[in-house]
């Protein structure tokens, strides 16, 4: 068995938990910055500073795993000309970019407020475009790029929130919280409208006809994953319409409520991140079947 059919998509899934990680919860901290204490702000900005630095570590690594799928085995990892053509083959520019993207929100994290907010955009918009240098984004052009920049936006948004609500649920001081996550859920609603409507429409496209999702691999892999992310959105009600409403009229139940709730939400992330690696990694789209 070729071994990059493994630790290729492991490697993308930590691709993902960076990329979310650094921009999710730079744009939390922005959204809800009037919202939070210093030490959740603090808290936020040292979240995006190490999953920058992680994505900056598996970003170089993936650049590693273009050259050994290159020339087959593990010596090539380390081989000149194999490197070479990683660097200069659609994947490799793509791990360059994102790299130059955390590189970014890194350094921007020494910089005074007013620069780094800036600073970290350009980063985030640099690390969420170099997903579109490569795969199956490039298969129909410009249309496709700008519907999986505006999926994972709104991917960002939603998926980064969920480590800073846990970390705030796990503090003393939760007097913040109701107002939060009833602000959240507001804003939520714009960006999950975005990531529903991108992510269907990115997926029909791919896939050319519908019955594409019962027939392909490509296909089984995505209704997997639409299963997830309909039991992520069903989480989310939850939280909207029980847990968060609860956080104030008994804050004690609602609290572990609310916190199940997350912590049920960030497993369900790591299985759709996972399905969203084999897809982007290990199967090919049924397009032109």
């Amino acid at each position: 068995m070729d071994v990059w059919i493994i630790i290729n998509p492991i490697l993308k899934t930590v691709l993902y938990l960076a990329s979310f990680g650094s921009i999710g919860s730079f744009i939390f901290s922005l959204h809800f910055r009037l919202k939070l204490t210093e030490e959740q702000q603090f808290y936020c900005v040292q979240l995006s500073r190490k999953s920058a630095l992680i994505g900056i570590i598996t970003s170089v690594l993936l650049i590693f795993s273009v050259a050994g799928n290159l020339g087959g085995d593990f010596v090539s990892v380390i081989d000149i000309l194999m490197l070479q053509l990683a660097i200069q083959s659609k994947s490799g520019i793509s791990y360059l970019t994102v790299f130059a993207g955390f590189i970014i929100m890194l350094l921007a994290h020494k910089m005074k407020a007013k620069a780094q907010k800036k600073t970290l955009l350009i980063g985030s918009v640099t690390v969420l475009f170099s997903f579109t240098l490569a795969g199956h984004a490039q298969l129909s052009g410009v249309f496709t790029q700008l519907l999986l920049i505006l999926h994972l936006l709104g991917i960002a948004f939603w998926l980064g929130a969920l480590l800073p609500f846990r970390w705030i649920c796990l503090q003393s001081d939760v007097s913040n919280l109701s107002s939060l996550a009833h602000r959240f859920g507001v804003i939520a609603m714009v960006y999950v409208g975005l990531l529903l409507i991108t992510g269907i429409t990115y997926a029909y496209t791919l896939l050319g006809k519908l019955s594409h999702i019962f027939t392909t691999s490509y296909g089984n892999a995505l209704l997997v994953k639409i299963v997830l992310v309909i039991s992520l959105l069903c989480l989310a009600a939850f939280n909207k319409f029980k847990a968060v409403p609860a956080l104030e009229k008994n804050p004690l139940q609602g609290l572990k409520q609310f916190k199940s709730s997350v912590q049920f939400e960030i497993v369900l992330a790591l299985f759709i991140l996972s399905a969203s690696s084999l897809l982007t990694t290990s199967l090919t789209v049924p397009m032109g079947m």
